[in-house]
């Protein structure tokens, strides 16, 4: 199932069309909205369901509106059972979906950059009927939920309740209580079905599945910044969050600052305050926090305090940890992706802007090798990237892939089945600055030696030329 994001007239970005698929790459010019965009994205998988599925009064008057809420409440009054959902008022509910997000686009995005923004379009697709099915049940729940039903009897503190439910598997289905009075309560409906929607489009497997909100991680660039100075920013928080002579002043400034961070940032310093208390998710992990500390950390990185979680720096050949100011940046660098895996935090994706960041070119190679592996964990991969060393290697892996010296080049190169990808996993877009002080973003198609980025063999072929003009 293919899914698409359209965008017009966002920052510098005229107009962009990607396809969404397991491992993205932005490359390209500097300042050309690349972290824009990703921030965008996060956000539609972290904060935009509640936002964009809004139904308001101009929507409630619309012929569309009122033809869904009629289709739903008419299936209420039917009674319990299911039935499919059929491809017509599939494509119903997602055009309703899109005018929804329409009239909440610029509320989405000012909440992303915690600022006011304005986009001139966002609109999502999605191609290839989805099997859903619509039911409505009446069920007992307990106030206890521990104590059993005997059979032929209902407790008294049963509570009997009808949900409406949407699925597309037994054990992927999310429901609503319906009221008493749902003849007056259709939006309340209609949101949830289109909330279920949204979340369908989100989701790479297609699966009616609502997750924790830092289950999507956003790794930003200046991770180095960040780390060396999370306890400090940690205290100014503190310090203006509950300190009400400071929040007064915050308040009379509040107009004239233009500095606070963005959502996908505070999410990040959320991470770092919450990492170490979190062991679950898939065990790979490990082992991937494992190669990390035999290839590029060349030893560990420790919590030292539970609490005010204090990073530390243990090299393979001390016997003692020590602070991370006195390590180099490529620890500090690689050390929020590092302890996500360490601790088998439960991510369902990561977004990481530039993760080449302070790394010699065979490390930027071994950093590639980290994010191919995370997508083949069925972990969605986007990245901002300046490297022509990692297009590289994702070209690499997946010319391998379709060699027929594969297992030769496996053998010889010690390159594992979880190191390679196949085309259709990956979606390369590059973005160029225009003279308009626009930026144009065209999806590049891998050739027969794999992803060709412009902008870096230009910037080459332009040194050469003057290197063989000297």
């Amino acid at each position: 199932m293919k899914r698409r994001v359209i965008i017009e007239e966002f920052g510098k970005i005229g107009h962009a069309e990607l396809e969404m698929k397991p491992m993205m790459m932005f490359v390209g010019d500097n300042n050309s909205g690349k972290s824009y965009l990703m921030s965008l994205l996060w956000g539609l998988s972290s904060v935009g369901i509640p936002i964009l599925t809004r139904v308001n009064d101009e929507i409630k008057k619309s012929k569309l509106y009122k033809e869904c809420e009629q289709y739903v409440i008419e299936r209420i009054m039917k009674g319990e059972g299911e039935e499919h959902l059929s491809y017509e008022w599939f494509e119903r509910f997602w055009h309703l979906l899109n005018d929804c997000i329409k009239q909440n686009k610029d509320h989405f995005v000012s909440e992303i950059f915690n600022k006011n923004m304005h986009i001139g379009k966002l609109e999502l697709e999605i191609e290839g009927e989805a099997e859903l099915k619509i039911e409505v049940e009446t069920n007992f729940y307990y106030e206890h939920p521990k104590e059993l039903k005997k059979e032929g009897i209902t407790p008294n503190n049963a509570e009997n309740k009808r949900i409406l439910w949407i699925s597309d598997t037994p054990k992927t289905k999310s429901g609503i209580n319906i009221l008493d009075d749902y003849m007056q309560n259709g939006e309340r409906y209609i949101e949830f079905i289109l909330e279920v929607f949204l979340g369908h489009w989100i989701n790479f497997k297609n699966k009616i599945m609502y997750r924790r909100k830092d289950s999507k991680v956003f790794l930003p660039s200046s991770r180095t910044g960040f780390i060396l100075s999370k306890n400090l920013l940690t205290n100014n928080i503190y310090e203006n969050s509950f300190n009400r002579f400071n929040s007064m002043i915050q308040e009379d400034m509040q107009e004239d600052q233009d500095s606070y961070f963005t959502k996908p940032v505070i999410s990040f310093l959320k991470l770092l305050n919450n990492i170490g208390e979190k062991k679950y998710g898939i065990h790979q992990l490990e082992e991937l926090a494992e190669f990390m500390e035999r290839t590029i950390l060349h030893g560990q990185v420790e919590i030292q305090n539970a609490m005010a979680k204090s990073f530390l720096y243990k090299p393979e050949t001390f016997n003692n940890p020590i602070q991370m100011y006195l390590a180099s940046a490529v620890v500090t660098e690689i050390t929020p992706l590092y302890l996500l895996c360490k601790y088998r935090y439960g991510m369902t994706d990561i977004f990481i802007e530039e993760p080449e960041m302070c790394m010699h070119p065979r490390l930027q190679t071994r950093i590639a090798r980290v994010l191919v592996r995370l997508c083949n964990m069925e972990i969605p991969v986007i990245m901002t990237t300046h490297s022509d060393i990692i297009i590289q290697h994702i070209n690499n892996m997946l010319r391998v892939k379709n060699s027929d010296k594969k297992k030769e080049l496996m053998g010889r190169y010690k390159i594992e089945e979880q190191d390679l990808l196949g085309e259709e996993q990956v979606g390369v877009y590059q973005f160029s600055c225009l003279e308009n002080d626009r930026s144009q973003i065209v999806e590049l198609k891998a050739g027969e030696m794999g992803f060709e980025t412009t902008t870096f063999s230009d910037a080459f072929e332009e040194m050469l030329e003057l290197t063989y003009a000297i």
